[in-house]
Protein backbone atom coordinates (compact mmCIF):
# COMPACT_ATOMS: atom_id res chain seq x y z
CA UNK A 1 0.00 0.00 0.00
CA UNK A 2 1.07 3.75 -0.65
CA UNK A 3 -0.07 6.60 1.72
CA UNK A 4 0.71 10.41 0.28
CA UNK A 5 0.43 12.07 3.68
CA UNK A 6 -0.53 15.83 3.15
CA UNK A 7 0.88 17.86 6.14
CA UNK A 8 -0.45 20.85 7.14
CA UNK A 9 2.82 22.96 9.33
CA UNK A 10 0.95 25.80 10.93
CA UNK A 11 -2.05 23.59 11.94
CA UNK A 12 -1.97 22.39 15.96
CA UNK A 13 0.25 24.93 16.75
CA UNK A 14 2.92 22.93 14.26
CA UNK A 15 2.05 20.01 16.00
CA UNK A 16 1.43 18.14 12.27
CA UNK A 17 5.57 17.75 11.05
CA UNK A 18 5.89 15.80 13.75
CA UNK A 19 2.73 14.07 13.45
CA UNK A 20 3.49 13.02 10.30
CA UNK A 21 6.92 11.32 11.06
CA UNK A 22 5.70 9.57 13.70
CA UNK A 23 2.44 8.35 11.70
CA UNK A 24 4.84 7.45 8.73
CA UNK A 25 6.97 5.38 10.98
CA UNK A 26 4.02 3.71 11.97
CA UNK A 27 2.81 2.31 8.80
CA UNK A 28 6.33 1.94 7.43
CA UNK A 29 6.25 -1.09 10.06
CA UNK A 30 3.28 -2.49 8.20
CA UNK A 31 4.70 -2.40 5.05
CA UNK A 32 3.57 0.54 3.67
CA UNK A 33 5.03 3.04 0.99
CA UNK A 34 5.26 6.68 2.36
CA UNK A 35 5.59 10.36 1.14
CA UNK A 36 4.99 13.36 2.90
CA UNK A 37 3.94 16.82 1.07
CA UNK A 38 3.55 20.03 2.89
CA UNK A 39 0.55 22.85 1.73
CA UNK A 40 1.71 26.43 1.78
CA UNK A 41 -1.24 28.09 2.40
CA UNK A 42 -5.17 27.56 1.84
CA UNK A 43 -6.70 25.62 -0.64
CA UNK A 44 -3.08 23.87 -1.29
CA UNK A 45 -4.13 20.52 0.25
CA UNK A 46 -6.70 20.53 -2.73
CA UNK A 47 -4.05 21.02 -5.50
CA UNK A 48 -1.70 18.18 -3.96
CA UNK A 49 -4.93 15.62 -3.20
CA UNK A 50 -5.68 16.22 -7.09
CA UNK A 51 -2.14 15.59 -8.33
CA UNK A 52 -1.74 12.78 -5.96
CA UNK A 53 -4.79 10.76 -6.31
CA UNK A 54 -3.80 8.58 -8.97
CA UNK A 55 -0.72 7.52 -7.43
CA UNK A 56 -1.48 6.52 -3.85
CA UNK A 57 -3.62 4.07 -2.14
CA UNK A 58 -4.82 6.29 0.67
CA UNK A 59 -3.95 10.23 0.76
CA UNK A 60 -3.75 11.52 4.83
CA UNK A 61 -4.70 14.70 5.70
CA UNK A 62 -2.34 15.44 8.51
CA UNK A 63 -3.87 18.32 10.47
CA UNK A 64 -7.61 19.45 11.56
CA UNK A 65 -10.84 20.07 9.97
CA UNK A 66 -9.85 22.41 7.62
CA UNK A 67 -7.29 20.34 6.14
CA UNK A 68 -9.35 17.14 5.82
CA UNK A 69 -12.03 18.54 3.69
CA UNK A 70 -9.48 20.42 1.82
CA UNK A 71 -8.18 16.89 1.36
CA UNK A 72 -11.32 15.53 0.42
CA UNK A 73 -11.99 18.11 -2.05
CA UNK A 74 -9.41 17.44 -4.11
CA UNK A 75 -10.07 13.62 -4.18
CA UNK A 76 -13.89 13.43 -5.10
CA UNK A 77 -12.81 13.22 -8.57
CA UNK A 78 -10.95 9.98 -7.94
CA UNK A 79 -12.12 7.02 -5.94
CA UNK A 80 -9.05 7.49 -3.99
CA UNK A 81 -10.12 7.43 0.11
CA UNK A 82 -8.83 9.45 2.55
CA UNK A 83 -7.25 9.38 5.90
CA UNK A 84 -6.99 11.44 8.74
CA UNK A 85 -4.18 12.13 11.49
CA UNK A 86 -5.61 14.57 13.54
CA UNK A 87 -3.26 17.29 15.09
CA UNK A 88 -5.78 20.36 14.75
CA UNK A 89 -6.79 22.59 17.49
CA UNK A 90 -10.27 21.27 18.25
CA UNK A 91 -9.82 17.52 16.09
CA UNK A 92 -13.96 17.71 16.18
CA UNK A 93 -14.45 15.98 12.85
CA UNK A 94 -12.16 13.35 14.16
CA UNK A 95 -13.51 12.35 17.40
CA UNK A 96 -16.99 12.45 16.11
CA UNK A 97 -16.21 9.31 13.46
CA UNK A 98 -13.63 7.49 16.23
CA UNK A 99 -10.58 8.53 14.88
CA UNK A 100 -7.90 8.03 17.75
CA UNK A 101 -6.34 10.60 19.39
CA UNK A 102 -2.72 10.56 18.64
CA UNK A 103 -0.55 10.15 15.35
CA UNK A 104 0.29 6.78 16.13
CA UNK A 105 -3.42 5.25 17.21
CA UNK A 106 -5.00 7.20 14.28
CA UNK A 107 -2.02 5.81 12.02
CA UNK A 108 -2.45 2.00 13.17
CA UNK A 109 -6.17 2.52 12.00
CA UNK A 110 -5.06 3.33 8.64
CA UNK A 111 -2.82 0.36 8.48
CA UNK A 112 -5.51 -1.95 8.86
CA UNK A 113 -8.39 0.11 7.68
CA UNK A 114 -11.06 0.42 4.83
CA UNK A 115 -13.22 2.76 2.78
CA UNK A 116 -16.21 4.33 4.51
CA UNK A 117 -18.55 6.20 1.80
CA UNK A 118 -19.35 9.59 3.63
CA UNK A 119 -21.28 13.06 3.16
CA UNK A 120 -19.74 16.10 2.22
CA UNK A 121 -20.93 19.41 1.67
CA UNK A 122 -20.07 21.44 -1.68
CA UNK A 123 -20.14 25.53 -1.19
CA UNK A 124 -21.56 28.26 -4.14
CA UNK A 125 -21.57 24.86 -6.64
CA UNK A 126 -18.02 23.62 -5.72
CA UNK A 127 -15.75 26.55 -4.62
CA UNK A 128 -15.43 24.98 -1.50
CA UNK A 129 -16.46 21.73 0.34
CA UNK A 130 -16.60 21.07 3.87
CA UNK A 131 -16.78 17.84 5.69
CA UNK A 132 -17.93 19.28 9.44
CA UNK A 133 -19.47 22.18 9.95
CA UNK A 134 -20.31 26.20 8.24
CA UNK A 135 -21.21 28.90 10.09
CA UNK A 136 -22.36 32.52 9.58
CA UNK A 137 -21.97 34.77 12.84
CA UNK A 138 -20.82 34.05 16.61
CA UNK A 139 -18.85 31.07 15.33
CA UNK A 140 -17.58 32.82 12.34
CA UNK A 141 -16.42 35.68 14.58
CA UNK A 142 -14.76 33.50 16.78
CA UNK A 143 -13.00 31.60 14.49
CA UNK A 144 -12.00 34.70 12.45
CA UNK A 145 -10.34 35.72 16.10
CA UNK A 146 -8.71 32.42 16.56
CA UNK A 147 -6.87 32.90 12.95
CA UNK A 148 -5.98 36.26 13.27
CA UNK A 149 -3.37 35.30 16.69
CA UNK A 150 -0.59 33.24 17.28
CA UNK A 151 -2.53 29.90 19.63
CA UNK A 152 -0.46 29.15 22.59
CA UNK A 153 -2.49 26.29 23.16
CA UNK A 154 -5.03 23.34 21.71
CA UNK A 155 -8.46 22.18 22.85
CA UNK A 156 -10.99 23.82 24.30
CA UNK A 157 -8.24 26.97 26.02
CA UNK A 158 -7.65 27.88 22.18
CA UNK A 159 -11.26 29.00 21.83
CA UNK A 160 -11.93 30.83 25.21
CA UNK A 161 -10.32 33.63 24.82
CA UNK A 162 -11.98 34.56 21.56
CA UNK A 163 -15.07 33.22 22.58
CA UNK A 164 -15.02 35.09 25.75
CA UNK A 165 -14.59 38.36 23.59
CA UNK A 166 -17.16 37.87 21.21
CA UNK A 167 -19.63 37.07 24.37
CA UNK A 168 -18.67 40.47 25.27
CA UNK A 169 -19.39 41.91 21.60
CA UNK A 170 -23.13 40.60 22.06
CA UNK A 171 -23.64 41.40 18.26
CA UNK A 172 -26.46 39.46 16.52
CA UNK A 173 -27.12 39.15 12.62
CA UNK A 174 -29.86 39.70 10.75
CA UNK A 175 -30.21 36.83 7.97
CA UNK A 176 -32.66 35.00 5.78
CA UNK A 177 -31.87 30.97 5.90
CA UNK A 178 -33.69 28.68 3.38
CA UNK A 179 -33.68 24.78 4.28
CA UNK A 180 -35.25 22.67 1.30
CA UNK A 181 -37.51 25.72 0.62
CA UNK A 182 -38.56 26.52 4.33
CA UNK A 183 -37.49 29.90 5.23
CA UNK A 184 -35.98 31.41 8.20
CA UNK A 185 -35.62 35.10 9.35
CA UNK A 186 -34.53 36.69 11.77
CA UNK A 187 -31.80 38.08 14.04
CA UNK A 188 -29.46 35.06 14.94
CA UNK A 189 -26.74 34.77 17.31
CA UNK A 190 -25.76 32.13 14.84
CA UNK A 191 -26.18 30.01 11.81
CA UNK A 192 -24.57 26.74 11.84
CA UNK A 193 -24.90 23.61 8.92
CA UNK A 194 -23.55 20.46 10.14
CA UNK A 195 -22.04 17.60 8.54
CA UNK A 196 -20.58 16.60 11.74
CA UNK A 197 -21.62 16.93 15.31
CA UNK A 198 -19.62 19.30 17.19
CA UNK A 199 -16.74 22.25 16.78
CA UNK A 200 -15.01 24.33 18.59
CA UNK A 201 -13.43 21.55 20.20
CA UNK A 202 -16.19 19.84 21.93
CA UNK A 203 -19.46 22.60 21.29
CA UNK A 204 -21.72 19.63 20.25
CA UNK A 205 -23.69 22.15 17.93
CA UNK A 206 -25.41 19.42 16.12
CA UNK A 207 -25.87 16.24 18.57
CA UNK A 208 -27.67 14.68 16.16
CA UNK A 209 -25.68 15.12 12.96
CA UNK A 210 -25.08 11.81 10.90
CA UNK A 211 -21.81 11.99 8.22
CA UNK A 212 -24.01 8.97 6.35
CA UNK A 213 -27.70 10.29 6.23
CA UNK A 214 -27.23 12.33 3.04
CA UNK A 215 -28.98 15.51 4.91
CA UNK A 216 -26.95 18.38 6.67
CA UNK A 217 -28.35 19.41 10.04
CA UNK A 218 -29.01 23.19 10.29
CA UNK A 219 -29.24 25.01 14.00
CA UNK A 220 -30.18 28.35 14.20
CA UNK A 221 -29.58 30.47 17.51
CA UNK A 222 -31.45 33.66 17.74
CA UNK A 223 -29.78 37.10 19.56
CA UNK A 224 -30.13 37.16 23.38
CA UNK A 225 -28.35 38.70 26.44
CA UNK A 226 -24.69 37.86 27.31
CA UNK A 227 -25.64 35.57 30.33
CA UNK A 228 -28.09 33.57 28.30
CA UNK A 229 -25.08 33.16 25.79
CA UNK A 230 -22.93 31.66 28.04
CA UNK A 231 -25.56 29.78 29.37
CA UNK A 232 -26.58 27.94 25.59
CA UNK A 233 -23.14 28.02 25.24
CA UNK A 234 -22.76 25.54 28.33
CA UNK A 235 -26.20 23.79 27.28
CA UNK A 236 -24.05 23.49 23.72
CA UNK A 237 -20.77 21.32 25.14
CA UNK A 238 -23.20 18.53 26.64
CA UNK A 239 -25.28 18.51 23.21
CA UNK A 240 -28.40 19.68 25.48
CA UNK A 241 -29.57 23.00 23.76
CA UNK A 242 -31.74 22.06 21.13
CA UNK A 243 -34.63 22.43 23.43
CA UNK A 244 -33.96 25.96 24.34
CA UNK A 245 -37.16 28.32 22.87
CA UNK A 246 -34.23 30.35 20.96
CA UNK A 247 -32.98 27.45 19.24
CA UNK A 248 -34.47 25.63 15.97
CA UNK A 249 -32.78 22.67 14.35
CA UNK A 250 -33.83 21.70 10.80
CA UNK A 251 -32.70 19.28 8.34
CA UNK A 252 -32.39 18.87 4.58
CA UNK A 253 -30.15 18.80 1.21
CA UNK A 254 -29.88 22.47 0.00
CA UNK A 255 -29.26 25.15 1.94
CA UNK A 256 -29.10 28.75 1.16
CA UNK A 257 -28.41 32.40 3.48
CA UNK A 258 -28.18 35.73 3.08
CA UNK A 259 -27.44 38.73 5.02
CA UNK A 260 -28.38 42.24 4.65
CA UNK A 261 -24.45 42.57 3.90
CA UNK A 262 -21.55 40.37 3.19
CA UNK A 263 -20.98 38.34 6.51
CA UNK A 264 -17.70 36.43 7.35
CA UNK A 265 -18.63 32.24 6.53
CA UNK A 266 -16.38 30.09 8.37
CA UNK A 267 -15.63 26.63 6.89
CA UNK A 268 -14.32 24.15 8.93
CA UNK A 269 -12.43 26.53 11.02
CA UNK A 270 -11.38 28.75 7.97
CA UNK A 271 -12.77 32.31 7.29
CA UNK A 272 -12.52 33.39 3.75
CA UNK A 273 -15.89 33.29 2.33
CA UNK A 274 -18.56 35.83 2.47
CA UNK A 275 -22.62 35.40 2.34
CA UNK A 276 -24.83 35.03 0.37
CA UNK A 277 -23.88 31.07 0.28
CA UNK A 278 -25.46 28.10 -1.32
CA UNK A 279 -24.82 24.53 0.48
CA UNK A 280 -25.65 21.14 -1.22
CA UNK A 281 -24.96 18.03 0.74
CA UNK A 282 -23.31 15.74 -1.69
CA UNK A 283 -24.59 12.16 -0.37
CA UNK A 284 -22.04 9.55 -0.25
CA UNK A 285 -19.49 11.81 -2.52
CA UNK A 286 -16.46 11.52 -0.21
CA UNK A 287 -14.11 8.29 0.76
CA UNK A 288 -12.64 8.12 4.61
CA UNK A 289 -10.78 5.31 4.75
CA UNK A 290 -10.13 4.73 8.78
Amino acid sequence: MRAVLIVNPIAGRGRCVRAAADAAEVLRRHGWSVEARQTSGPGHATEIASRVAAEADVVVAVGGDGTLSETLGGLLASKTPCGLIPCGTGNDFARFVGIGPTAQDAAEQIARGAAWPIDIASVNGGQRHFVNVLGVGFDAAVAARINRRRRLSAGLWAYMPAILAEVACRSHLHATVEVDGRTYQDDWLLVAVANGNAYGSGFRIAPEASCDDGLLDVILVRGSGRMQILRNLWLARQGKHLAHPKVIMARGRNVEIWTEVPAPVMVDGDVGLSTPIQIEAVPGAALLWK
